[in-house]
């Protein structure tokens, strides 16, 4: 899989397919116990600010966990193509050790700026509120051997 590269510029969204998949995620009330303490593992985290990003990757319950921020567009095949991967993955393979959030560059242009984001999709993992690794393209066997150098 490839990525999208930009510019340097934040193109506008074409807005002409959704980047979340059809399949429902588990619930809160169908939560393992163990992982109820901590509301934002085994979900996919939307991120709509810069408040919201540091809150998440500087709360003290995230402090053990990988964080893997996925900065995306709607217009991005790569993105769109590794999307129901990373929901899978939040579910069930990492959903207890992994929080994962997406970033729609179209609508947070701050975050990538903050982060010189080029290509879609970037994953960034952090671990401890700083990065650790950065992963460019949507390659999920590459973000997967990343993931798992942190877990």
């Amino acid at each position: 899989m490839g990525s999208c590269f930009s510019n340097g510029k934040i193109e506008p969204s074409l807005k002409t397919s959704s980047i979340s998949p059809q399949m429902p995620l588990v619930s809160q009330s169908n939560h393992d116990s163990s992982l109820t303490s901590n509301p934002y593992v085994n979900k996919i985290n939307e991120i709509s600010s810069k408040i919201e990003f540091d809150e998440l990757v500087n709360d003290t319950l995230n402090t053990n966990l990988l964080i893997v921020c996925d900065f995306y567009a709607d217009w991005c095949p790569p993105c769109l193509q590794i999307a129901p991967t990373l929901y899978e993955w939040a579910s069930n393979d990492y959903k207890a050790c992994v929080i994962f959030m997406k970033i729609d560059v179209d609508q947070n242009s701050d975050l990538s700026n903050k982060f010189s984001i080029r290509g879609l999709p970037t994953f960034l993992l952090f671990k401890q509120g700083k990065e650790v690794c950065r992963v460019t393209g949507g390659n999920s066997n590459n973000l997967r051997k990343e993931i798992d150098k942190f877990t």
